[in-house]
This record gives structure tokens, C-alpha cells and sequence, in this order.
């Protein structure tokens, strides 16, 4: 016979339920529970959810905008690179004429490829070597298009389009344009000798054109604003005499920020490379 024991006798305490509930005892009709708690929403969360998806399309875009901006440069390099080995630099140069191109053989490749190809311009020890277009009937047109005249934000360096060129003719100053992209590619190059030092280190500007070979000293580097009155650089291309050249020099070598020892003469040719300087730039309009 089982010995039952007094605690088995106690009365059982029915299971403890999952989490508390309410009773209503009365069974009133008008009693309603509660409904359970759900998750709390986060003030302002679709804001907050808003905010991040704009700022990761911001992130992705400007990602995709950086590495097309890294693939443009490098294939811009490339497509330089691939126009310099087209120099046949084993051509001798032939006689000097009114219709001769004395680097004709020399440089035969690139002007068969585009005939307004007109020379080659390099500071030795530097990345500045690019060729140089000639377009006079289409003003600034190589500052947006390439070698191959298909658009480009690069564009090539170009001669501008009042400049006198020939085999027995040449304006005093040649002006060539070209693009400051910011990077320091290109025509950005030439920041660089706002410095002295660096300007001792590359005195020299290598400008062979079809017509002859040239080397040019930097006696100047001088920052400006394109629409200063009293400095209109790029509308100095030929002289009307010796004395309005000296006061041309003159007025470089009083505004220039680097101090050379180099004497100019009138009877030199001059050579300015022309680009953007960001010194100016309106910070309202983002303007030069």
C-alpha cells in the first residue's frame, strides 16, 4: 500500500504562464486587455533611414566618379605615351624652305594621323610632355577634344589661333593653352614652379615644332588673371617693335614670382604655357 505523504495532499499551484495576463473576474464587457508590447519604433527612424541611403548613393557615386577619373587618367597617359613613340627620333632634318618641314620625316606619323598636329613640347625631368595642335579656323577646339578629335576634358596643348607659324615665319611669342585638371596632370605641372627650387632644378622648355628645334629658358613665372587690363598676355603674339617687346618683358619680370638671372632680349623669341590657377577662384561662384 502507497504511503501517501501530507505534501501530496497540498493543493497544486496551476503553472505559471509565459508572461503576466489580466482576469476580469466580472466577465464585463467592457474590460479589454492590454495588447502586448511590440518593438519601439525609433523616433525619427525614417528619417534616419532616409538620410542613409542618400548618403551611400553620395559614397557609391563619388566611388564611381574616382575610379573613372583614375581609368581616364591613365588612359589619357597611354594614349600620350602611344603619340610619342610615333616620333621617328632616327630621321635627320631636311633643308630648311618656304614649303619645307624641316622635322617633316621626323614627326611624319603624327601629322599623317592628324594634320593639325604642329610640335612636341617636354620639360626634361618632369611628366610634362604632350604634342601640340594647331587650329586657327577652330578656336580652342583641342581644349575639349583629343588627339583623335573625339571629346576629352583633357583636350592636348594647343597654339593659339592668331599665332603666325611657318618655315621662314614665326610670331615673337607663342602661346600655348593647356588644361590644369587639378590632379596636377596636364598643364598642372607648371604649379610647380612657383617654387624657386623647383625652377632651378627645370630651367628648360623643349619645344620642337615641324619647323625647327627649340630650347627655351624660363626667365618668368607669373600668376594672373585672365581678363587683367593691364596684363593681356595671350593678346601679345607679334610686336610692332623692338621697344614694345623690351616693355613686354619688362612688365613679366616686374609681376613674376620667382627672380631669375636670365637676360631677355627683344631679339629673342619668347614662349608662354598657359594654363588655370585656382588663386583667383571666386569661393561663391566657384569661378575662376
Amino acid at each position: 500500500m502507497a504511503k501517501i505523504r501530507r505534501s501530496d495532499l497540498a493543493p497544486q499551484e496551476p503553472p505559471a504562464a509565459p508572461h503576466a495576463a489580466l482576469y476580469d473576474q466580472d466577465n464585463d464587457t467592457d474590460f479589454a486587455p492590454p495588447a502586448p508590447a511590440g518593438p519601439e519604433k525609433k523616433r525619427g527612424s525614417l528619417a534616419y533611414t532616409l538620410a542613409m541611403l542618400f548618403f551611400g548613393v553620395v559614397f557609391l557615386v563619388s566611388a564611381g566618379l574616382l575610379v573613372k577619373r583614375f581609368a581616364d587618367d591613365r588612359r589619357t597617359e597611354n594614349e600620350f605615351a602611344e603619340l610619342q613613340s610615333m616620333i621617328d627620333t632616327s630621321a635627320e632634318p631636311q633643308p630648311s624652305g618656304e614649303s619645307v618641314n624641316p622635322n617633316g620625316a621626323k614627326f611624319a606619323a603624327l601629322r599623317n594621323k592628324n594634320s593639325d598636329f604642329i610640335g612636341w613640347l617636354s620639360i626634361d625631368g618632369t611628366e610634362l610632355d604632350f604634342p601640340v595642335m594647331y587650329a586657327p579656323n577652330n578656336k580652342d577646339f583641342y581644349l575639349r577634344h583629343d588627339f583623335d578629335k573625339s571629346y576629352s576634358v583633357y583636350g592636348v596643348p594647343y597654339l593659339d589661333e592668331n599665332t603666325t607659324l611657318g618655315a621662314n615665319a614665326e610670331s615673337d611669342n607663342l602661346v600655348i593653352y593647356g588644361h590644369n585638371m587639378g590632379d596636377g596632370t596636364m598643364f598642372g605641372y607648371l604649379q610647380a614652379y612657383k617654387k624657386l627650387s623647383y625652377y632651378q632644378q627645370h630651367p628648360l622648355i623643349s619645344y620642337n615644332s615641324v619647323y625647327r628645334k627649340d630650347m627655351y629658358k624660363i626667365f618668368a613665372v607669373v600668376v594672373c588673371k585672365a581678363d587683367d587690363p593691364d596684363f593681356d598676355y595671350h593678346n601679345f603674339i607679334d610686336s610692332d617693335s623692338d621697344a614694345a617687346k623690351n616693355e613686354y618683358i619688362e612688365k613679366i619680370m616686374k609681376r613674376s614670382i620667382i627672380k631669375t638671372t636670365v637676360d631677355v632680349k627683344a631679339s629673342d623669341r619668347l614662349l608662354t604655357l598657359s594654363t588655370c590657377d585656382y588663386t583667383f577662384r571666386d569661393p561663391d561662384t566657384n569661378k575662376l
